[in-house]
Formats: structure tokens, C-alpha cells, sequence
């Protein structure tokens, strides 16, 4: 077993990975809405917008899960996102109960207007960096996100015959559940159990 890299002794803020990633997502966060304050959309609003352009539709559960937003404040965004024309309802194919976000023509627009800005900042942030160390940088972010997600269990685990994700495994877990609960082994069963504590 690898000899662990902190303890009680030497944990400090300074070399804190949770610290210095928290830290850094909120300065990084202050400096792009800046940047957004001459845009007709905000940061948070770009964040939704490059996240659907990225895939047709989006629940707004997914996009709360995503960005780390409470329903409440998401909702509100994707209200105002809706009146600007950048964004639409639909029903959602899926599941007619449900409903999804689109981006619309305009919101697309909008969208590559700020990952212009986006651009212009992060290459102001890597300009000390030569590109090796970027990758290096990049690479290690992108596993220890991975890490996380699976700590987490953020990521739903795959088909073993299929490789593909089994989004539904608990749901026809539950189906499998209650059908075993309505056999009439079952029911005579739960009659008995009742009888004795009678």
C-alpha cells in the first residue's frame, strides 16, 4: 500500500488540493463574470447556454446536477434565458411528463460570442505556462475529475456486455421488486405473517 501524501502534520490550505481546485474555480469564476459584464448574458447564463449547444436537450435536473446550481436558482435562469429568445421549452420525447431546455438560433449566437471571451481569458491564464505544461496541467485535472466522479459515484456504471451506461438499473430494480411482492407466494406469505401477529 503507497505511502499516504498527507497527514494531520503537514496538511496545510496551501497544499490542500481541495482548497487550492476550490479556490481556484472561485476566483476564476469572479473574473469571467467581469469579462461577461459588457455582454448581454452572464456568466452563469453562458454556462447553460455552451452546455446545450454541446448536446440538443437538457433537463433542467441535469443542468442543476452539472453546474452545481440549486433548482430554484436554475430555474430562475433559464425563466430569463427564455424571455431573451435564447433559450425554449419542449416536451420531452423521452418522457411527455417531462420537460427539457433547447437553445434556440439566437442563444447559439450568444453562446460563441462568449467563448470568445472565454478564449481571450484562458490564454491569459496559461500564457506563463509552456503548452507541455498545459497538457501536463489538463490531463491531471481531467483524472483527478475522474477520481472524484467515482468517489462520488457520480458516474453510472456500465453494461458489462455493452459498455454503455445503465442510467435505469435502479428503476428495474424496483419493477422486479414489486412484481415479486404481487406473486401469490408472496401474498399468502404476508396473509400468514399478518395471521400471527393477530
Amino acid at each position: 500500500m503507497p505511502e499516504s501524501y498527507y497527514t494531520l502534520e503537514s496538511l496545510e490550505a496551501n497544499t490542500s488540493l481541495g482548497y487550492l481546485i476550490k479556490r481556484c474555480g472561485i476566483v476564476m469564476t469572479q473574473i469571467a463574470e467581469r469579462r461577461f459584464e459588457s455582454q448581454p448574458i452572464s456568466f452563469v447564463q453562458w454556462m447553460v447556454l455552451i452546455w446545450l449547444v454541446q448536446r440538443p436537450y437538457a433537463s433542467p435536473s441535469e443542468l442543476s446536477v452539472h453546474m452545481g446550481h440549486d433548482m430554484g436558482a436554475l430555474t430562475r435562469v433559464a425563466d430569463e434565458l427564455e424571455r431573451n429568445g435564447l433559450v425554449r421549452r419542449e416536451r420531452s420525447e423521452r418522457d411527455r411528463r417531462a420537460v427539457e431546455l433547447a437553445i434556440t438560433a439566437d442563444g447559439r449566437r450568444q453562446a460563441q460570442a462568449g467563448k470568445r471571451l472565454m478564449v481571450e481569458l484562458l490564454n491569459e491564464l496559461v500564457a506563463p505556462y509552456s503548452a507541455a505544461e498545459t497538457d501536463l496541467l489538463i490531463s491531471l485535472l481531467q483524472r483527478l475529475l475522474l477520481r472524484l466522479q467515482d468517489t462520488a459515484q457520480l458516474t453510472p456504471p456500465s453494461d458489462p456486455q455493452t459498455g454503455a451506461s445503465n442510467l435505469s438499473g435502479k428503476r428495474r430494480s424496483t419493477r422486479v421488486s414489486t412484481k415479486l411482492r404481487n406473486t401469490p407466494k408472496s401474498r399468502s406469505t404476508a396473509r400468514r405473517a399478518r395471521g400471527a401477529r393477530k
